[in-house]
């Protein structure tokens, strides 16, 4: 934890009195308003156990040759050891599956889903006619044998972060692009466009410092491969379990750093990176994570050309949206079977 981080410091010089003094800020900043904290990406306490489980499991698994999806392939990831999906997640997979009728949606868990869950998301998809939905189970180890992260999971890297949830995904969405190439997308979005309408091979900035990994595009065309695996290779040579970014944002601004041989983001065209697209934030990303509540309070969306939007778990995940507010809106347009099932449980 980062107190704990704190702490070795402060032990090297303990004997002093500054010690003392900057001890006891660290001590009442941290911990005198804990409640105030609990949203923040850095206070996570995970078990991710979950991942290495062999109990019994519904899901086919994704790990072996019989997974074999379609160039057509959008992939949703849910990493946590919760073994359902929420409101939220259901409706960034209605979205997707709406608005692509033709595609594969991949929804991969690295938790064992039992036989009463499964059939409650089955009957769900069907109902509402989503027969392009399918759920697998990922088993890590095997998921990552002969690939170049292998090593960064056998060596318990992703148990020993304070962010193993955050972590494992980020490793998974970049080796399931490199494995399957396709479109992956984080499980709390809205998806408001068609996203085959955009270039073969793209990320979006998030801000002027970073390129973010919440949805990318890598194909099989020369461009997806080579992305697909410089983003792999810059994983397996610089995994990060004490870095909260590190290893999902980091990635992708790294290597287009690297590609477009540039450290200015907003200079970053597929011109510039040799036939890969870096979209502005307007298009995926039109409110940053530091406003996520304005999806969730009263009021108009500004944006309306977004191809997605990106509501912030991470900071959003105790709000639930008033019936006026973007999020809402949103739901109702674009997961609306969502938001009909759950009513004014939506979001919780």
């Amino acid at each position: 934890m980062f107190y704990q981080n704190c702490v070795k410091i402060l032990n090297v010089r303990r004997g002093k009195i500054a010690v003392g003094v900057i001890f006891l800020f660290l001590y009442v900043s941290l911990f005198h308003n804990v409640s105030k904290l609990k949203s923040l990406p850095w206070d996570h306490c995970e078990d991710i156990s979950c991942h290495y489980s062999v109990e019994e499991n519904a899901l086919p698994s994704a790990d072996g040759y019989d997974f074999s999806p379609s160039d057509k392939s959008i992939f949703f990831l849910e990493t946590s050891c919760q073994r359902n999906l929420t409101s939220r997640e259901l409706c960034a997979i209605e979205s997707a599956a709406r608005a692509h009728p033709d595609y594969q949606i991949k929804v991969l868990f690295t938790a064992p889903i039992s036989e009463d869950i499964l059939e409650q998301y089955v009957k769900f998809s069907l109902k509402q006619k989503f027969k392009n939905v399918r759920f697998a189970r990922i088993h890590i180890d095997e998921y990552s044998k002969n690939t170049p992260v292998q090593e960064v999971v056998r060596s318990g890297a992703l148990d020993r972060s304070q962010w193993g949830v955050e972590h494992t995904s980020d490793l998974l969405r970049y080796l399931t692009l490199y494995k399957f190439s396709g479109i992956y997308l984080d499980l709390d979005v809205v998806v408001a466009k068609r996203l085959d309408t955009l270039a073969a091979n793209w990320a979006a900035r998030e801000s002027e410092w970073a390129v973010n990994s919440c949805a990318m595009s890598f194909s099989m065309d020369s461009v997806g491969r080579s992305i697909a695996k410089a983003a792999i290779s810059e994983l397996e040579k610089n995994f990060r379990y004490d870095l909260w970014s590190h290893n999902g944002p980091g990635v992708i601004t790294r290597v287009l750093k690297m590609r477009c041989n540039t450290t200015d983001l907003k200079r970053m065209t597929s011109d510039i990176c040799k036939g890969f697209e870096v979209y502005g934030p307007e298009l995926f990303y039109p409110i940053k994570w530091q406003n996520g509540r304005e999806y969730f309070e009263p009021g108009i969306l500004e944006n309306k050309d977004a191809y997605i939007y990106h509501v912030w778990n991470h900071v959003t995940k105790n709000r639930t949206p008033n019936k006026r507010s973007p999020y809402a809106h949103l739901a109702r347009t674009f997961c609306p079977s969502t938001y009909t099932l759950y009513e004014d449980r939506f979001g919780l």
